[in-house]
């Protein structure tokens, strides 16, 4: 894992203290990281999953996209999901609802994995 990668996973770790947060090297030198115990709202169920993402070797010069939860997550009104969530697929041999919320404008200077994350959840919540 680079240093960058090794900083942005102690960053999450920080910002969801008290859940769990696995990070497991990816070999280029980036990390898959999943956190888990992610509330996400009424509006679901179950209403709360897990967040998966890969923190790439580029980091933080490339945005952290996409994102992946549980695919057992559904809407409580039965209505669909919203655009922008695909799925079921597979990730890393699971399968996983995508949620594609690309940063078109990634700024490394301010831009971090963790804020990324934190949107990626407050846009599942607004759906």
């Amino acid at each position: 894992m680079t240093s960058e990668v090794e900083k942005a996973i102690a960053e999450i770790r920080h910002a969801f203290a008290g859940r769990m947060v696995e990070a497991e090297d990816e070999p280029q030198g980036g990390a898959y990281v999943i956190v888990d115990g992610v509330s996400i709202g009424a509006a679901y169920a179950p209403s709360v999953t897990w967040f998966g993402f890969l923190i790439s070797f580029q980091y933080p010069h490339a945005d952290v996209y996409p994102h992946f939860i549980d695919p057992q997550v559904k809407r409580v009104d039965g209505g669909s999901l919203a655009s922008g969530f695909s799925g079921p697929t597979d990730w890393r041999g699971r399968p996983v609802i995508q949620v594609s919320r690309r940063s078109n404008r990634w700024d490394p200077t301010v831009d971090t994995a963790v804020a990324k994350l934190l949107k990626v959840i407050e846009w599942v919540k607004e759906q």
